[in-house]
């Protein structure tokens, strides 16, 4: 395979792989993982798992 090939679909499976999603639906998710318990909703968001998976950490204020 080309150099130049082989770039352009490291780049293609790379952007098929990321899905946006909203923090709404994240906390929705939990919340139906969860069985709408609000102590392993905490978790679940605040978990170095969900962080990793995100790329981003959830910190909830309140």
């Amino acid at each position: 395979m080309m150099p130049a090939l082989r770039w352009t679909a490291q780049r293609a499976r790379a952007a098929a792989g990321k899905v946006h999603l909203t923090v709404g639906e994240v906390i929705a998710a939990a919340f139906e993982t969860s069985g709408g318990e609000l102590s392993d909703v905490m978790e679940q968001l605040t978990s170095p798992q969900m962080t990793r998976a995100l790329g981003r950490r959830i910190v909830v204020v309140g």
